[in-house]
């Protein structure tokens, strides 16, 4: 839990319960088609994140553009979840005792990450001169106000405004406006999930206008080789060793946090396989190695370690519960599956624990 007289809240959120407990939290429905929310079982999922000690969810919403340079974002009928069953979802969660952070994920039909959306702004002909930003920010900002009347409707905690949009990040005073748009709508939190090629690249004032920090964060816990095909090999590394390779982020943290007044901070995408050696670089979803639950749990283990007692520190958002796509690779092994997720693997008793510790503080 943050040290409140150590970190700058918003007065009005000093009460909120974001800011008052550690994020056990995990991020629910990445990627999910229509429909996935209604369907019975996707339904139970907050009675089994609640037994696993989750506290907090952030639960994605999928809206559409065709491709990385298309001027407009809409509700896709495929990819996009409808109105009901996010309502659903979110009331299930509340039910079981979870918080609700919204994440409006953009998804690029031609299958590019959304932070390759981008534009010209150069003019190289004389007299002719097109539009791109304004264009895309008007789709992008009535897309913002519609999910924040569902976020205001459904009394959801939280509010993720934008999320690794890396193309778009320069452009401070759009975002600003974004962010105006929802405030007049929603009155809860709200925030912006920003990447480690954010922070370098761009000033990112705009995120002086948010309530809290959300870092897409994942950070390597050993010095081993970043070749995915190094993985099967790679030696094992003790919880103690990545403990210690983790402490310089600590400083890291900090001075992020300083940078944008102090403001608290949450890894709202943060997680590793439960595959052997992916902990060098925990964001590879593409290597093919051997199940390791150990390593799994160990790396969560470390972050809650290294970061626990930082005063601005939040918690984290694994990255993910669910499973949305179908990837051959995690699967084949008789030991288990070498996704992200986190059920009936080691990782699940040490969030459980974590969140114990923090009910008992």
């Amino acid at each position: 839990m943050i040290d409140q007289k150590q970190c700058s809240v918003p007065e009005r959120f000093k009460n909120h319960p974001l800011f008052n407990e550690l994020h056990c939290g995990v991020n629910l429905g990445f990627l999910a088609k229509r429909g996935y929310y209604s369907r019975k079982e996707v339904l139970a999922q907050p009675e089994l994140m609640r037994k696993t000690g989750v506290n907090c969810c952030i639960l994605n919403a999928n809206l559409c553009q065709e491709t990385f340079y298309s001027r407009k974002v809409f509700l896709d009928f495929r990819y996009s979840s409808g109105e009901i069953e996010l309502t659903d979802m979110a009331k299930a969660l509340h039910d079981n005792g979870i918080r609700v952070i919204l994440k409006p994920c953009l998804t690029l039909l031609d299958g590019a990450w959304m932070g390759k959306v981008n534009f010209p702004d150069s003019i190289q002909i004389e007299g002719v001169k097109i539009d791109y930003w304004g264009p895309w920010f008007a789709s992008f900002r009535e897309s913002a106000k519609y999910f924040a009347e569902f976020s205001e409707k459904n009394q959801l905690e939280g509010y993720i405004c934008g999320a690794e949009y890396y193309g778009t990040e320069h452009r401070d005073d759009d975002w600003k406006n974004v962010i105006a748009d929802v405030r007049s709508i929603y009155g809860g939190p709200l925030t912006y999930e920003f990447t480690c090629a954010s922070r370098k690249a761009y000033e990112l004032n705009f995120i002086h206008d948010l309530d809290f920090l959300s870092y897409s964060y994942y950070p390597p816990a050993c010095g081993h080789s970043k070749d995915r095909n190094t993985y099967k090999d790679a030696p094992k590394v003790t919880l103690e060793e990545m403990v210690e390779y983790l402490q310089p982020r600590k400083a890291r943290i900090k001075s992020i946090c300083e940078r944008f007044g102090n403001k608290p901070i949450a890894f709202t995408e943060i997680g590793v396989r439960s595959a052997n050696g992916c902990i060098a670089n925990p964001c590879d979803f593409q290597a093919d190695t051997w199940f390791d639950e150990e390593e799994q749990a160990n790396y969560m283990e470390a972050i809650f370690r290294t970061f626990q007692d930082i005063p601005q520190w939040l918690g984290l958002y694994w990255w993910k519960w669910d499973e949305t796509q179908y990837r051959p690779h995690y699967h084949g092994d008789p030991r288990g599956d070498r996704g992200f997720t986190i059920q009936g693997k080691m990782a699940e008793k040490v969030l459980k624990k974590y969140y114990g510790a923090d009910r008992k503080s």
